[in-house]
């Protein structure tokens, strides 16, 4: 009798420090700074099912200012995750590698949303669900893609699909999977840009100040929407990009002026040290808008707290240096806010 009695209470204990707890969140994202709207559908794309093609509803999170009434359009800022066009998401417990622990795509929208940042945080189409992209395989921008896809980078694909238990993928049909993963994702975040400026009422976001980030495979999605799907943007960091896909030469001409913050880690995957030369070395040519920073001490994992080294002699977090190059090009570019 006690102990059916004691469990009765504990069942409802359990329920109303369950419910407590649920109402504590919702009141807490406010007093940190931003508020939190999740599971909006953005899009959606093809995909393979059972040797079928079909549809896929798109994803993404907002994080907006916790006071945003009376404020002018603000800037927003879309970022997508990594894992090697095979794993990750919306919310994901942290990547973890060679003892440095990554901070994930929300950890840098809860960072810039109390910055007055409005931060869509997207899902996208991955390799094991088989998407078909609407861009041509041998589209103009691309490289060929037994050119570019290296046993470096192959190899990482692989060791992203291990930590899914998946079998890797080899051979020309697995560089072929990659590949339309590739191009799915780029046009996944080109359609949420499109998303986000016919919404741009709804959010309270000035379309004209739109920015890119993502780090690994979401960087090289970055670059990949933004200068091969040519998208126009205010404003990209890629963190840690491999440059997949994407004929530098062929996609970024003297027209393409996107302030561009590029970050790469001192012990960074090969896939990411072979190539981000190339592009650098494009946009030095160019006489582009761009920086490029390094993270020394970390592998291809690192949190926003890192230390990172500029060839200006600065020295600061990664959140920090993020923070600053979007202060810079998307600050002050609109209208002030009233008081």
């Amino acid at each position: 009798m006690i102990e059916a009695r004691f469990r009765t209470l504990s069942v409802a204990a359990t329920a109303a420090l369950a419910l407590s707890l649920t109402s504590i969140r919702s009141q807490a994202e406010p007093a940190f700074g931003f508020e939190l709207e999740t599971d909006v559908t953005y899009a959606k794309g093809k995909i393979t099912t059972d040797g079928k093609v079909t549809e896929r509803e798109l994803k993404l999170d907002v994080y907006k200012p916790a006071v945003d009434k009376g404020a002018a359009a603000r800037p927003a800022v879309i970022l997508i995750h990594g894992g090697g066009f095979q794993r990750g998401g919306r919310r994901q417990a942290p990547y973890k590698e060679d003892g440095a622990v990554h901070s994930r795509m929300e950890d840098y929208a809860r960072l810039l949303a109390p910055e007055g940042y409005v931060c869509f945080v997207i899902e996208y189409r991955l390799a094991p669900q088989l998407p078909e992209p609407e861009t041509a395989l041998d589209a103009d921008w691309l490289l060929p893609m037994e050119e570019d896809l290296t046993d470096a980078g192959m190899r990482r694909v692989n060791y992203a699909r291990s930590s899914l238990k998946l079998p890797p993928l080899e051979g020309e049909e697995g560089k072929t999977v990659v590949w339309k993963t590739i191009l799915s994702a780029a046009e996944d975040l080109r359609k949420a840009v499109e998303y986000v400026r016919a919404s741009a009422k709804e959010y309270n976001v000035d379309p004209e100040r739109i920015a890119l980030g993502g780090h690994s495979a979401g960087a090289a999605t970055v670059i990949n929407t933004t200068f091969g799907l040519d998208t126009p943007v205010a404003a990209v960091f890629p963190l840690s990009p491999p440059v997949s896909a994407i004929d530098v030469d062929k996609a970024i001409g003297a027209s393409d002026s996107t302030p561009t913050l590029l970050v790469v880690s001192q012990n960074d995957e090969p896939a990411v040290r072979e190539k981000v030369p190339v592009i650098t070395k494009k946009m030095r040519d160019l006489g582009a808008n761009y920086e490029l920073v390094w993270v020394p001490g970390f592998p291809h994992f690192y949190p926003t707290g890192a230390v990172s080294l500029s060839d200006d002699a600065t020295r600061m977090s990664v959140g920090e240096r993020v923070t600053k190059f979007l202060d810079e090009h998307l600050k002050g570019a609109g209208p002030k806010e009233t008081k």
